[in-house]
């Protein structure tokens, strides 16, 4: 699947088929997390696989009793711990914990969706019930659940803003009016750039030859 195609296409899928996650494609989701990017390559992600049905059952009770987490026959804990990143960066540290364990997410949830499965980033769970339950330190980052399974439901695209909502130019708050029109500039603008690039390339080559 295209990149691009990956990411307009993924849903957050809630119901499930009662089928295994086969080894190969959870290696392919691990390892899509293994290569996310992170603050001095420090890699402080963690994770921890949950499959059997009675602890799924814990990680769906520690979730604010959603129990549809359950029918999920894979549940991975995805956590972060901050120690090394303070170590370098003091607090600042533990906002790049955060930052990369949450790219690392990102990069799982596309593998899942890249390989005919599906899932769904939960972040509203019972801190120390998930802590109690799957010996996790207060010391570290709990970033997100994420039940993955082949999907039993076809999610629709829901609502996007418009790119004029969300993207300012130069500054916070400097509104985009037209994105095409401001594309379309952009595109004229590069082109300048490379052309006078290039004439530059040329005059310099001319220069050595003399």
């Amino acid at each position: 699947m295209e990149t691009l195609e990956c990411i307009k296409s993924r849903r957050s899928v809630r119901k499930f088929l009662d089928i295994p996650v086969e080894a190969e494609k959870l290696s392919n989701i691990l390892e899509a997390a293994q290569n996310a990017p992170c603050a001095g390559n420090l890699q402080e992600w963690k994770f921890i696989l949950v499959t059997d049905k009675p602890a799924r059952q814990k990680v769906a009770e520690a979730c604010l009793e959603q129990y549809w987490i359950s029918s999920a026959p894979l549940v991975i804990i995805a956590c972060s711990d901050p120690s090394k990143p303070k170590k370098f960066y003091d607090e600042a540290g533990e906002r790049f914990a955060i930052m990369d364990a949450s790219a690392a997410v990102e990069n799982m949830l596309l593998a899942v969706h890249d390989q005919g499965l599906a899932s769904c980033w939960v972040s509203g769970f019972e801190e120390e019930m998930l802590r109690r339950e799957f010996n996790i330190p207060d010391s570290v980052f709990i970033i997100a659940v994420l039940p993955i399974g082949y999907p039993d439901e076809k999610v629709p695209v829901p609502p996007k803003l418009t790119l004029e909502n969300i993207t300012f130019i130069s500054s916070y708050g400097n509104r985009v009016k037209d994105i095409a029109a401001y594309m379309e500039w952009y595109g004229e603008h590069v082109q300048k750039v490379i052309k006078k690039g290039k004439e530059l390339v040329k005059k310099f080559v001319k220069k050595l030859g003399e």
